[in-house]
């Protein structure tokens, strides 16, 4: 078995370069699969640098100017990023921890749903939903270290198969040390000065995967997962855009700061497929456990300290029973899960960063419920026309019993319908039209329902315990075309374009409403509300990938445009676009296999400018963030039968990034990141 897996791997090294993955035929709904040999040409590390080079992504920017994935310009918040089909535990800055912690190496594959379906977790997301797919017992063996910039960042990661046959079992693990100095300056009409930074994170991680053939059409696998990190950020300096600080007002002057993070996820997982001639069941079994400890700390302009202690748990279990043959293919499945966060602090003063402005100071203990099912029916109209409908029900209750209370209390309760809708119809071989129709919610983050009043100076934090989830209207109209298209779904990864038109219509939409305190003692409320308006959302994306007279040469083009706007009402006065919406994205790639030992490559992406409102003082401020370039280089060498090399170089052409808040814009200078990796299968 060794000997076949290795051989496989060898064959797919030596053959040219092969077109990312278009979209699922057979299926109505827009599903695309990517694996992890198409992706890792670039040293990827973690699955944002996997993520960051599929066609139709963007590359967005908080306001502390760290990058998020985003799928139709959306902030990702609005994102669901899936773990074998379960998503991850950690709170509202979970999309960015999960893209940036687990590994490249553990990466089998990822499914990406840019819309709506009634048969994936919650009925999916907004933006859409990102499933990765582990490596099974049943991947490759393989060893692998890496070095790179700025500071002499390491890497070490390994596979090994521990039990081979029926039984499999493999061991995976990777860890990996990142180091990264920052530097910049602000300027202003009161000030021009420097701020320095240094980032060092070291992340250990480790799957075990167990793998047990019942018989030819039913199996079980069983996964044990656990990503740990340890992290430590210090700044110095004038840097008031991106600094922790103990008001929302902007400090011109020098500060010295420090923030260092452990966070433990440890995750259980059982899937058991049975399969018959006419039905498919599949049953899983999701146990998980994240803790997370933060200290921020401040020297200047004063000496403040605050911790931050969360204990997440999670317990799923759930079924899907689907029809496999007859014109009309439905399935249903029903889904139970129960969620815990434990929250603690032993401070009394409020530390705000822009990324994470949550850890206030109390204590809770905070319990959610929650049943989904979902039915829907997929069948064939006519000979080249598939059409499904689905409905995702979830009903959910959220407790409260807190340290500070008497008692459990009741928070939040509510019930869902989610309607989708999808339409594929074959115009000609390879010519697809596909219509998508569907709703969502985005829930409120637990700790934003806690009914807690906290007040540091003029400033008064508190929650709201009657939040509404967002309720967001999708609509998707894309075009595909395959210039040399094959009879499997899977394999159909040549040359063609895909076209996407989409809306998002978001009501009820979550933002932190400012207000000044009613007994006229000058103080500001903050509180987490539904806005009385509406957002909205369109955009179009093209990805293109075609060979220009050579099987040696690929060429990779793609843009996307994306418009928002926000509902003026007595709350804003003006219609701000959506937070963190980039205003275009472009993409050039190329890939040249020359020679069977070598291939080479790049990626330039060009991320247009975002805004976002901000609370500051008494009023909104918009926060802009410039435009962004980048360009990725690679080459990759096989030495011989089982050793290959990969070199990289991360380059940002152009102008020097900046955020701008009022007269304040504040510059990061941006170095050359390289990395070498030397892999061997065996």
């Amino acid at each position: 078995m060794n000997r076949l897996v290795t051989t496989v791997i060898l064959a797919s090294l030596s053959l040219p370069v092969l077109a990312l993955p278009q979209t699922v035929t057979g299926v109505a709904y827009p599903q695309e699969i990517y694996y992890l040999r198409d992706l890792r040409f670039y040293s990827a590390q973690t699955l944002f640098d996997l993520l960051r080079h599929i066609p139709g992504v963007s590359v967005g920017f908080q306001p502390d100017g760290q990058a998020e994935i985003q799928l139709h310009g959306l902030d990702s918040r609005y994102l669901t990023i899936l773990v074998n089909g379960q998503p991850l535990l950690g709170g509202g800055t979970n999309n960015v921890r999960a893209t940036r912690e687990i590994p490249a190496s553990l990466v089998e594959r990822i499914e990406i749903d840019r819309n709506a379906r009634a048969d994936i977790h919650l009925g999916g997301a907004p933006a859409g939903t990102i499933n990765v797919i582990l490596q099974t017992a049943d991947g490759a063996e393989f060893v692998g270290a890496g070095l790179g910039g700025q500071n002499l960042s390491s890497r070490l990661a390994f596979a090994t198969r521990l039990i081979e046959g029926n039984h499999s079992l493999r061991l995976s693990g990777e860890q990996r040390l990142n180091r990264n100095e920052m530097e910049g300056d602000v300027r202003s009409a009161a000030i021009d000065d420097r701020w320095h930074g240094y980032d060092r994170s070291l992340n250990r991680d480790l799957l075990l995967s167990y793998n047990h053939k019942l018989n030819q059409r039913h199996d079980l696998q069983l996964y044990a997962l656990q990503l740990k990190s340890s992290e430590e950020q210090r700044y110095h300096g004038v840097y008031p855009l991106n600094r922790i600080s103990t008001l929302t007002v902007q400090d011109l002057g020098a500060a010295d700061t420090e923030r260092q993070a452990d966070k433990l996820t440890q995750r259980f997982g059982m899937n058991l497929r049975l399969r018959w001639k006419s039905f498919a069941l599949r049953s899983w079994v999701t146990a998980e456990q994240y803790d997370q400890d933060i200290e921020m700390e401040q020297s200047l302009p004063d000496q403040v300290e605050q911790t931050q202690q969360i204990d997440d748990s999670r317990y799923a279990i759930g079924w899907q029973l689907q029809e496999l043959q007859d014109e009309h293919r439905w399935s249903a499945g029903l889904n139970f899960e129960q969620k815990k966060r434990v929250h603690g602090s032993l401070t009394d003063t409020v530390l705000i960063s822009s990324n994470e402005p949550s850890g206030l100071p109390y204590n809770y203990d905070i319990k959610q419920n929650l049943m989904s099912a979902f039915l829907l029916d997929r069948w064939r109209l006519t000979r080249n026309t598939e059409f499904e409908a689905g409905i995702h029900l979830y009903s959910y209750e959220v407790s409260l019993d807190s340290q500070s209370d008497t008692g459990s209390s009741g928070i939040a309760t509510d019930t869902h319908w989610l309607p989708t809708f999808h339409l594929m119809h074959r115009f000609a071989p390879g010519k697809r039209l596909r219509l998508s129709m569907s709703q969502n919610t985005r829930e409120p983050e637990l700790t934003d329902r806690v009914p807690y009043r906290f007040q540091q100076q003029n400033i008064v934090w508190q929650g709201n315990d009657d939040l509404n989830p967002e309720l967001i209207s999708n609509i998707n109209l894309g075009y595909e075309q395959n210039f040399h298209e094959r009879n499997s779904p899977l394999a159909d990864r040549n040359s063609g374009f895909v076209l996407r038109a989409f809306q998002r219509i978001i009501n009820n939409a979550i933002y932190q409403r400012m207000t000044a305190a009613a007994d006229n003692s000058g103080q500001i409320e903050l509180t987490p509300a539904n806005y009385p308006g509406n957002a909205v959302l369109r955009g179009g994306e093209l990805d293109v990938e075609f060979y220009p007279g050579s099987r040696d040469m690929r060429v990779d083009i793609g843009g996307g445009i994306y418009s928002s706007q926000i509902q003026a009402t007595t709350e804003l006065d003006t219609s701000p676009q959506l937070p963190n919406q980039p205003q275009y994205m472009a993409r050039l790639g190329f890939h040249h296999h020359p020679i069977p030992q070598l291939r080479y490559g790049g990626h330039w992406l060009l991320q247009g400018p975002s805004k976002q409102l901000l609370p500051v003082g008494e009023q909104y401020t918009e926060r802009k963030t410039t435009r962004l370039q980048r360009l990725d280089l690679y080459a990759e060498y096989q030495w011989n039968q089982r050793w290959h090399s990969l070199i990289s170089i991360n380059l940002t052409p152009g102008m020097v990034p900046w955020q701008q808040q009022g007269d304040i814009r504040q510059y990061r200078d941006i170095e050359p990141v390289w990395q070498i990796n030397l892999i061997g299968t065996y």
